[in-house]
């Protein structure tokens, strides 16, 4: 027995290297940014981007630059014994388990043992399976999705089945945040170690995303990131929190040193940074500040910000609808030519097939 609900974007179905910029040219045609409409947008993205105080600052400033709306939103309830394939596609999965017992596979990695109220999270968009019985022959949730639109059929949840919320997001636009590389594949917070407002969260998230008798999904979109941004803080915090979290070791968001750079980058990123100047502002050798920003990071400085800038101009032309010559205008590239290289050679596809 299976009832499905979701929503997704207009026009979508559930199953659909170097960062320097080149010297800017002065005297740029009459078509590129005037000076005015240049000073506009960097406005937008100072308020867009986070302010990291120095030297007390804090994860919460890095974590809520996450900021992502999901293709999909929905709600599954599963029969006492089901095994679902979820193929990989560009998305990223984020789930709220509810009711029985269950487990999580990806590939070959061994099962992760989920229960009411845990929450996953596969940053990196990796091929899994969801079951109660790995002997079952694997469904496709692609099939369970689109045969479930318009179905009017709900069943109560109990004790007996598994219901599953969250959403999807496409994995290019995570990606492209330099944070989301220091996370491990798998981040699952269990319900029975976490503080209150993880349950509170989920409960919210369920109540939220049913379409019979809750929230008729109205919120959960908003909600859903919250929760996202959550979970990170709270990996990111274990060892002070004291909550078990599966996954490898993150980056230290408390090295004040490396924040003032982070800084830098988020509020600046058109800047002509260097290795040596984003040292410099940290009162670090070149080597020592390369080396403690990759073993806390994941990336090197200069891939950092070629992430960031990515990022923001991802969004300046799928938000606002913007050229590429005008996103690289605002993000610190000379021309649309070579922003769109960088995007390339960083996220493995062309800005047009990513907008």
């Amino acid at each position: 027995m299976l009832w499905m609900s979701f929503s997704c974007r207009r026009g979508q179905t559930p199953s659909s290297l170097s960062p320097h910029a080149a010297p800017r040219r002065p005297g740029r045609s009459s078509e590129r940014w005037r000076h005015g409409d240049s000073a506009a947008l960097a406005a937008l993205l100072a308020r867009q981007a986070p302010r990291f105080p120095v030297p007390e600052a804090a994860p919460e400033s890095v974590v809520q630059s996450m900021r992502f709306e999901p293709a999909l939103h929905f709600q599954v309830e599963l029969g006492p014994r089901f095994c679902v394939r979820v193929e990989s596609l560009r998305r990223t999965p984020l789930y709220v388990v509810g009711g029985r017992d269950c487990w999580l596979q990806v590939g070959r990695e061994p099962a992760l043992h989920l229960r009411h109220g845990d929450v996953v999270f596969l940053p990196r968009g990796d091929a899994h399976r969801v079951f109660s019985d790995p002997g079952l022959p694997a469904s496709s949730l692609d099939e369970l999705l689109t045969h479930s639109v318009g179905a009017e059929r709900h069943a109560q949840a109990s004790g007996e089945h598994s219901v599953w919320s969250g959403g999807f997001y496409r994995s290019v636009e995570l990606a492209a945040h330099p944070l989301v590389a220091s996370l491990p594949s798998v981040l699952h917070l269990r319900a029975a170690d976490a503080a209150p407002w993880l349950r509170a969260m989920a409960d919210a998230v369920r109540w939220m995303a049913d379409r019979r008798a809750g929230g008729n999904g109205v919120g959960v979109t908003e909600l859903l990131g919250a929760l996202m941004q959550h979970a990170v803080l709270a990996w990111l915090r274990r060892p002070e929190a004291g909550m078990p979290i599966a996954g490898a070791s993150g980056p230290d968001l408390s090295d004040a040193r490396l924040l003032t750079a982070l800084e830098a980058i988020h509020a600046r990123p058109a800047d002509p940074w260097t290795l040596e100047s984003l040292a410099a502002l940290c009162h670090m050798s070149r080597t020592a500040f390369a080396t403690r920003f990759r073993a806390q990071m994941n990336l090197s400085p200069m891939q950092y910000l070629a992430r960031w800038r990515i990022h923001l101009a991802s969004r300046l032309l799928r938000e606002r609808r913007l050229t590429l010559q005008q996103a690289a205008d605002a993000v610190g590239y000379s021309t649309g030519a070579i922003l769109a290289r960088a995007y390339k050679r960083e996220l493995g596809t062309w800005p047009s097939r990513a907008v």
